[in-house]
């Protein structure tokens, strides 16, 4: 039905260019997280503006993110403020999160400001912890408020009982050492 008569026809055609894929920015990679691998030490400000944060290795400095995990084997020497942290291995600074989670191998020296704070047996945790309801609206340095010590003469005399340490005083608190402590509110 068709043919060439003599004609000379070129069979090779065009390629098409790859079809272009849009570039997503780094914040809504969903799921991949940055890892600091074991044996690597960074000492720096770390910032990871929302994103998540595998911490295996060692960082000196602050760090700041979305969730941060710091692995059995990860240390972080600075203050930590981000959404989640868990911690299976080492901080030694104060953390300030809507969710804390310290795991069995946990060691954290330092104080803990959460809106959401949970510690399995084993953990060990040196410092402070307080709960607020959104504990990165605050601005500072990330460590709660220094508490007020409340001598026994001191203490806030309401029907005839101890002072709790919330507010009120109840019959069936106990006064323990001669001090009260309790955090400021805000």
């Amino acid at each position: 039905m068709f043919t060439n008569k003599g004609r000379q026809t070129d069979t090779t055609m065009p390629a098409l260019p790859d079809p272009i894929q849009p570039r997503r920015p780094a914040s809504g990679r969903a799921g991949i997280a940055s890892i600091i691998a074991n044996g690597v030490k960074i000492t720096g400000t770390i910032d990871a503006d929302g994103a998540e944060l595998q911490v295996d290795g060692e960082i000196e400095g602050n760090v700041r993110g979305g969730s941060l995990t710091v692995g059995d084997t990860g240390m972080v020497k600075g203050d930590i403020v981000s959404e989640s942290v868990t911690v299976h291995g080492r901080v030694e600074g104060s953390v300030r999160a809507r969710k804390v989670m310290l795991a069995r191998n946990a060691h954290v020296l330092g104080d803990i400001v959460h809106q959401s704070l949970s510690v399995e047996m084993g953990a060990v945790f040196e410092g402070q912890c307080r709960y607020l309801q959104d504990p990165l609206s605050q601005s500072g340095s990330g460590a709660p408020a220094s508490p007020q010590i409340v001598a026994p003469q001191e203490r806030p005399a309401a029907s005839g009982g101890a002072f709790s340490g919330f507010g009120e005083a109840s019959s069936d608190d106990r006064l323990v050492s001669g001090v009260i402590v309790t955090g400021t509110s805000s």
